[in-house]
């Protein structure tokens, strides 16, 4: 059983209607029904990319799988998604980290999906949206100084 990440805690999975793999998406428009994506590699070709943007209108879920903690290609396909106009649920799944839960939700993301492994070791506590997280402002070394203080 997973665990859903929102910015109000924990919750189960509540999407019932399972998900649809990219190489089995059908593209004829005429299929009424909510379909869960499930997007195991974050880079799409062009091709995918317009392949996954004709059924948006009837997609109610997309999974983005995370492969590492680095790997910002999921925050660039979520963010390419909203910008298409997608305003359906979308959820980051695979290697995530609490502390990059903002960079998600700010990417685009509504929700993390965890295994129960993840969520014993990241605890409810630790998710949480930073809404007045601002980039720190760094100072910059002068060129040739092995050390600097931060005083002019």
């Amino acid at each position: 059983m997973t665990v859903l990440v929102t910015d109000t805690g924990f919750a189960p999975d509540d999407w019932i209607d399972g998900y649809i793999p990219l190489v089995a998406l059908s593209d004829t428009p005429d299929e009424l029904y909510s379909l869960g994506i499930d997007l195991t590699r974050p880079e799409l070709d062009q091709r995918d990319l317009d392949r996954v943007k004709r059924v948006l209108p009837r997609t109610g879920l997309i999974r983005i799988f995370v492969r590492s903690f680095g790997d910002t290609s999921a925050l660039t396909l979520a963010r390419s998604l909203r910008d298409a106009g997608y305003e359906g649920r979308l959820r980051a799944h695979g290697a995530m980290l609490a502390r990059f839960y903002t960079f998600a939700r700010r990417a685009g993301f509504d929700e993390v999906e965890l295994t129960p492994v993840q969520a014993r070791m990241q605890p409810r506590e630790h998710w949480r949206n930073e809404l007045d997280w601002t980039p720190v402002n760094r100072v910059p070394r002068p060129r040739g100084s092995a050390k600097y203080s931060g005083t002019s």
